[in-house]
């Protein structure tokens, strides 16, 4: 029966190994659309509106501008429009696909996002994350970025936590202090992305009773492969990069 058994852990190691890719394909297709939605605003809506803001601030220097106060307002109405349009679209850009997930990883790009709240978040993360897919790391920040707009909206006052952790997944709660009653709304971003999650063999699992507190966690497959190390080794001290 020893080769009976062997043959069966072989063909379930296999099996794993095949899922973990097949996952992995889900993933990076994910993180392909967003990149090229992102070159094609960047490449295509940015570039139109800045030819636009140039063109209208040659406008507003033509001689008979200075000249007609009504039409110098209109102007100077639309050049500011154009503007927000700059800021909007580049806000776009940056949560379609944040810089800083890639150069910096994911608990700085959080720390980042934190730093912006008006609210009391304290991120913990007690270990080094392992390297991991792109689309891993996305998904869990956007998962953290949905979380924390929904108690910034829903819960202003409270306190929030951020727990970052790796096992067997890689595990992102987000828990605040606020009323509770908090619910997944077909549509909304919470459920977009357990939808995104459970594709990919995630889960995301959310407590709320009235009164709070509410905890959204989200677990994430690591995707690695069989001999990947799923905690962050670190680096003898001597060592070169």
């Amino acid at each position: 029966m020893g080769w009976w058994r062997r043959d069966s852990s072989a063909s379930k190691a296999e099996e794993v190994e095949r899922l973990t890719s097949s996952r992995r394909v889900i993933v990076e297709a994910y993180e392909v659309e967003r990149r090229r939605i992102e070159r094609d605003l960047h490449d295509g809506a940015q570039q139109y509106l800045v030819a636009a803001l140039m063109a209208l601030g040659e406008a507003e220097l033509s001689p008979g501008v200075a000249a007609d106060p009504e039409l110098k307002a209109r102007l100077a109405g639309a050049h500011d429009h154009l503007e927000r349009a700059m800021a909007a679209l580049r806000a776009t850009v940056r949560g379609i696909h944040p810089q800083v997930l890639v150069d910096i990883g994911l608990v700085a790009a959080l720390e980042d996002v934190i730093s912006h709240s008006r609210q009391d978040v304290r991120l913990r993360c007690p270990h080094p994350l392992p390297p991991l897919p792109q689309g891993v790391l996305a998904c869990a920040y956007f998962f953290a970025v949905e979380a924390l707009t929904n108690a910034a909206k829903y819960a202003a006052d409270a306190q929030v936590d951020v727990l970052i952790t790796v096992g067997a997944d890689l595990r992102v709660s987000v828990l605040d202090r606020g009323p509770g009653g908090a619910r997944i709304e077909p549509g909304g971003g919470l459920a977009g992305i357990s939808e995104r999650l459970a594709a990919f063999g995630g889960e995301l699992r959310l407590s709320s009773p009235g009164g709070g507190p509410t905890q959204a966690v989200a677990s994430i497959p690591l995707l690695l492969f069989p001999g990947e190390p799923g905690v962050c080794v670190p680096r003898p001290v001597g060592d070169r990069p």
